[in-house]
């Protein structure tokens, strides 16, 4: 298989970012306090955004391979960063510190299954794999629904 290039226009107004990728248009913004117009998630949200959107479909692929029951999954993800390092702390990260990843997953499956599919899906899965690379500190779940 050959290697992907994907991308991305952006236009800017202030702080909110209008993108679009191929036919899909998506707007990253900031809160009114962030001097935002509060018109879509911020880019750290946005980043939680893909990751679920992400392990979504690694897994819905694996459950393919795997053979494995999958009828629906769904997440619930948190991240944590301390602002000091955006606002300049050469000390502190400007990114996440911690992202905790609750998968609930509807199926037959053992729990056995589930663990295979969840450490199958956090081995290939590009945006998890990245926020691993980035020493972010990932706690996950998966349980059944």
């Amino acid at each position: 298989m050959n290697k992907m290039t994907l991308m991305v226009n952006a236009k800017t107004e202030g702080i909110t970012v209008t993108a679009k990728a191929g036919k899909h248009e998506f707007i990253i913004d900031e809160g009114k306090q962030m001097g935002g117009q509060d018109l879509g998630p911020n880019p750290l949200q946005s980043v939680l955004g893909a990751l679920a959107a992400c392990e979504n479909v690694t897994a819905r692929f694996i459950a393919r391979e795997m053979n494995f029951d999958l009828q629906d999954i769904s997440f619930k993800i948190k991240g944590e960063f301390d602002p000091k390092g955006f606002m300049g702390d050469p000390s502190v990260r400007p990114y996440f510190e911690t992202v905790t990843v609750e998968a609930t997953v509807t199926t037959s499956e053992s729990d056995d299954r589930i663990k295979e599919m969840q450490e199958k899906v956090e081995a290939r899965c590009p945006v998890y794999t990245m926020l691993k690379a980035a020493n972010v500190e990932l706690n996950d779940t998966w349980t059944k629904g």
